[in-house]
């Protein structure tokens, strides 16, 4: 299969006028200007599909639920809510989280799954997915060790484990260990939430003798420049949530100074529990606005920048390889973007404008591994109705 767009953008190399994009057993052959398409997009960019480096798919219907409220307040709600909660409720928000991604452009998550459910909703929507599954020293509910607990994620094809010790407020150091311990001996990579608000009383090296090039450090909003050096020695990879972080009055992590130390860092959209939904597109734009922001400058992040870390960042952030970017032999993870209607064309710089003007309606196709997993129909996505769930935990 060849596609062919008015722009091709791979991220890792340069931009390809009237691209075409060859396809053929999951992966890409190959890259190329002009000649004939199988399926042809004008007024389109086909590019690497989404890497959302920090999601929570089981709480994809608790937008804005304790909006205003300081963090302790708001994850204390938070987590009362989420007790009333079955597993069939998980359930119907992991799935409507996971087609939500997809149709956004999402071709890549990395989950900090507390139920249990979202490998089946990833599979099923056809996203390939790291599904951390998430520990709690206190506040959890169920009656069986983590490593019990690792059972209810089926690795396969799209889908992988990982362990994700929740943060340092709720997990006690000794659990930090065991668990981060379990992770490496089966293999499995690690992530924690590190250095986002006030409740994270302890630097970066109260950390050192458990973080490593396999344990994803969830947001660093407070992380100091001996935070960040410590995190550079031990090559600890970062996921930047811009937006959640706003939201909660957490802060503005210091990408600039990350990145300038040499970090993998990735953007993730957290849930839209603190971000209000997984949108790629205003999390890129927000990573933009508030970096130029803090630093009184410009060109402290630039549109391609941001869309490095929403693909190639993320995907080297959780050590993958193959996604992230267009390349002969890579996975064929893309997706299809129309700027028609919109004041970016006619095009000047197609990186530009596919970040300023995306956003998941504009999204026409995603493919994952070569495979169509979702195609615009002009109607809104058929989407799992989750409404049922909010209403018990507006109820709580």
């Amino acid at each position: 299969m060849i596609l062919g767009a008015d722009w091709v953008v791979p991220v890792a190399g340069a931009p390809i006028r009237d691209g075409r994009v060859e396809i053929a057993d999951g992966r890409i052959v190959a890259l190329g200007e002009g000649g004939a398409a199988d399926r042809s997009f004008p007024g389109c960019v086909i590019m690497p599909g989404l890497v959302d480096a920090h999601t929570h798919l089981e709480y994809a219907g608790m937008s804005g639920f304790g909006d205003g409220e300081p963090f302790d307040r708001w994850i204390a709600d938070h987590i009362r809510r989420r007790e009333g909660l079955t597993r069939d409720d998980y359930e119907a928000q992991a799935a409507q989280g996971a087609r939500s991604c997809v149709a956004g452009g999402i071709t890549t998550i990395a989950d900090c799954c507390y139920a249990g459910t979202v490998g089946d909703a990833a599979e099923e929507a056809g996203l390939r997915a790291i599904v951390y599954v998430e520990g709690f020293s206190r506040h959890d509910p169920f009656d069986l060790p983590l490593a019990e607990r690792l059972a209810w994620v089926t690795p396969s094809e799209l889908v992988s484990r990982g362990i994700s010790p929740h943060a340092p407020y709720t997990v006690d150091l000794a659990d930090y260990r065991a668990w981060i311990g379990l992770a490496r001996d089966q293999g499995l990579p690690v992530a924690t939430h590190l250095l986002e608000s006030h409740l994270d009383t302890e630097p970066a090296e109260y950390f050192r003798d458990i973080l490593g090039p396999d344990t994803v450090a969830i947001h660093a909003v407070r992380a100091r420049a001996d935070d960040i050096a410590l995190l550079a020695e031990l090559d600890v990879p970062v996921v930047h949530c811009p937006r959640s972080n706003a939201l909660l009055g957490c802060g503005t992590a210091p990408l600039a100074e990350m990145l300038e130390a040499g970090l993998r860092v990735g953007l993730g959209t957290d849930s839209p529990a603190s971000a209000l939904d997984f949108d790629m597109w205003e999390e890129m734009r927000a990573a933009i606005l508030l970096a130029r922001a803090r630093a009184g400058r410009p060109d402290a992040l630039s549109a391609a920048a941001a869309l490095e870390l929403a693909t190639l960042g993320g995907s080297r952030a959780l050590g993958l390889d193959e996604v992230g970017t267009l390349a002969p032999g890579g996975l064929a993870d893309l997706l299809v973007l129309d700027l028609r209607g919109t004041p970016f064309l006619p095009w000047d710089d197609p990186v530009t404008a596919a970040v300023y003007g995306g956003s998941p309606n504009r999204v026409v196709m995603t493919m994952v591994g070569g495979q169509l997993r979702y195609e615009a129909t002009g109607d809104p996505a058929d989407l799992p109705d989750a409404r049922s769930v909010r209403a018990r935990m507006i109820e709580a």
